[in-house]
């Protein structure tokens, strides 16, 4: 399936996790930028510029106004993307991205330009600023925006194209059900993510509806039954506890056995439904937990 027919068959995922949430690649990228930007017009070479004081001002200024203006960016976007997700609130989403993602920046970055500016006893509108660098900050804006928005649907269309192709090679099949394929679909409000399965903790049942727990998002709601996950889940990692709880080896702190021989498992996180190993399958339990205990 081509990536592109395939992004949009998936349209309805926003928040797949990037290399964009990592503030490390965010930083190296904005310093890349500031380096660019502070020496856009400068009649002099950069090596003649790294042995002045003015070089290290200068850039020093732009890094901290290009960090603050792209966390400010993230943020409002990270806010956006699941209080109007672009699939669901398309006009909406658009008006507010163009407001909050550009618009505000575009002015923060004007009046922190325009107080660096007055610091040095320099009028702003004296300079060529507004005429060769301002254009390049609102492109660098918008294509800061446009980043934010769209890598996370290529990068999970990516991933689930090379899932679909883990799929077929094993059975010919594009069925999520395969085992082991460990992706898995779960709903964040309006917004649908599909996850690796190597991420949750637990899956359980309550009142009748399915949920996962995973560490850095909480409890999500997917469609799927227990019995499926089971087959999703890789088996040396996750054990069916009992009909309404799966767990993962490392959320097993301990055991210790009941009357008839059933197990009782302390599980961390705690689970809001019994951790109870029957005694059918106590000794299965046994076995996958190992020396563990």
């Amino acid at each position: 399936m081509p990536l592109a027919i395939c992004l949009l068959k998936i349209l309805p995922m926003t928040n797949e996790s990037t290399i964009l949430d990592r503030f490390l690649f965010r930083f190296i990228a904005v310093l890349i930028a500031s380096l660019y930007v502070s020496e856009l017009g400068s009649i002099h070479s950069i090596f003649e510029r790294l042995l002045t004081r003015e070089f290290y001002y200068e850039f020093g200024v732009t890094l901290l106004i290009g960090i603050t203006v792209t966390e400010l960016i993230y943020r409002i976007n990270y806010y956006l993307s699941r209080k109007y997700p672009l699939h669901d609130h398309t006009g909406m989403r658009i008006l507010l991205q163009v407001v909050f993602g550009l618009a505000i920046p575009a002015v923060a970055v004007f009046l922190m330009a325009a107080l660096y500016f007055g610091v040095n006893g320099i009028n702003i509108f004296k300079t060529d600023y507004l005429v060769f660098v301002f254009p390049l900050v609102i492109v660098l804006l918008i294509l800061l925006n446009l980043l934010f928005i769209l890598v996370p649907y290529f990068v999970h269309a990516f991933r689930l194209q090379q899932a679909n192709k883990m799929q077929l090679g094993v059975t010919g099949s594009t069925s999520p059900l395969v085992s082991g394929s460990n992706i898995i679909k779960v709903f964040e409000g309006s917004s649908v993510l599909h996850i690796d399965g190597s991420e949750v903790q637990l899956a359980y049942i309550i009142e009748g509806k399915v949920l996962v727990k995973i560490s850095n998002k909480g409890e999500l709601l997917t469609d799927y039954t227990l019995d499926e996950l089971e087959g999703i889940l890789s088996p040396d990692q996750f054990f069916r506890i009992n009909r309404k709880l799966i767990a993962h080896k490392d959320c097993c702190i301990s055991y210790k056995t009941e009357s008839y021989g059933k197990l009782a498992v302390e599980i961390i996180p705690v689970t809001p439904v019994p951790a109870i190993v029957s005694q059918l399958k106590a000794k299965a339990f046994k076995q996958w937990v190992g020396g563990r205990f």
